[in-house]
């Protein structure tokens, strides 16, 4: 698992009709509609933002946790149309002695049913497997966030099981939460059947 390569730049990804990219303070009103909208934090640890000045702080902070090795936080932008922010991606929780890490991804509501969530996992995986060497990656999703689960399968992850209320999230309360992961050969699996079609 090459970390150095990992953090040495802000990773530009390429996926199907979309492009993974850093995020700058030209993102923050559209930021303010991904990250404002409870909504969209139904299924998260964290509650929506309460004001649009937070996000200029949210982007600091993935700034932060870039140049500190502890993640990486990138904007969904769909090719075309402007390239406006759809959503955000977060690579984190990474463990170099197990070469595995963990992502989680958010999209604007007008963004969803597009397949860019799809897009985004695919492009990251691709890139964390072949380029960084990630030998593990994980996704934790609460069962009923059933939009998840389908991407995560769609991409060839593979269900776990639930832990069932084993976590505490701040604002929501002890919750199950179901684990899925991806392995290389799973990995090649899913890339050699994507060519069949």
């Amino acid at each position: 698992m090459n970390l150095p390569l990992l953090f040495s730049n802000f990773p530009f990804l390429s996926g199907k009709g979309l492009t993974l990219a850093r995020m700058t303070d030209l993102d923050l009103e559209a930021m303010w509609e991904i990250m404002g909208d409870e909504e969209n934090y139904r299924y998260a640890p964290t509650a929506a933002l309460r004001s649009p000045t937070q996000c200029l702080h949210k982007l600091v902070q993935a700034e932060a946790m870039f140049r500190d090795h502890v993640a990486v936080i990138l904007g969904i932008y769909p090719n075309g149309g402007g390239n406006r922010l759809a959503g955000i991606f977060e690579i984190y929780g990474i463990d170099p002695q197990v070469e595995s890490a963990t992502i989680r991804f958010t999209l604007s509501r007008q963004a969803t049913g597009n397949s860019y969530a799809t897009g985004a996992v695919r492009a990251c995986v691709d890139y964390l497997m072949a380029t960084i060497g990630v030998h593990r990656i994980q996704a934790y999703v609460v069962p009923t966030n059933y939009r998840g689960v389908l991407v995560l399968e769609r991409c060839g992850f593979t269900k776990e099981g639930t832990i069932r209320e084993g976590f505490f999230w701040p604002d929501k309360g002890i919750v199950d939460l179901s684990l899925y992961s991806l392995l290389p050969t799973d990995f090649r699996r899913g890339a050699a059947m994507r060519h069949l079609f």
